[in-house]
């Protein structure tokens, strides 16, 4: 592993400091979590102006629906475990999600204590609308990236996930 020391003294490169404040970062610059909240700044923005503002949409509002959509019948452990939240918190999100008319949910014909859900087309609809917004935005964000760079990032960033304990 590579380590940078911090220079004490000194000229500070522009590449070493913060985007905006333009403050030292040091030895900040090689730590991933450091890395992924100055990125996340740009990216939730971007959310914000391409999904959340016009769609209505919350982050964690659009990965349910986009999960629910593509994992037919899912139940409301799944995804709090897919997510990594409590089933509180999932409780809370699916039915203001149902409320909405984006979701419906059924009880279980195997158990009658599971409930499975569903997007309905209007649920469909808005998820569809927001990926393809949230593809174009992560388009002008990535400009700079060659396709190749693109692809090396997101391939990484999945490594890192799933580094995640289940």
């Amino acid at each position: 592993m590579v380590r940078m020391k911090h220079a004490e003294h000194g000229a500070i490169s522009k590449d070493n400091q913060t985007p905006r404040a333009r403050l030292d970062e040091g030895a900040l610059r090689q730590l991933l979590g450091y890395q992924l909240a100055q990125a996340s700044i740009v990216t939730n923005v971007a959310f914000a102006q391409a999904a959340g503002t016009p769609l209505s949409l919350g982050q964690v509002e659009f990965t349910l629906l986009y999960l629910v959509k593509h994992n037919a019948s899912v139940t409301a452990s799944r995804l709090a475990r897919a997510l990594a939240v409590s089933m509180p918190a999932i409780t809370v999100w699916m039915a203001k999600l149902e409320q909405r008319g984006l979701v419906s949910r059924e009880r279980s014909a195997t158990d009658k204590r599971s409930q499975h859900f569903a997007v309905t087309p209007e649920g469909a609809a808005l998820v569809t609308r927001a990926m393809y917004a949230l593809q174009d935005a992560d388009d002008r964000l990535l400009t700079h990236l060659s396709t190749a760079e693109r692809a090396m990032l997101l391939e990484l960033l999945h490594k890192v996930a799933l580094r995640r304990s289940a």
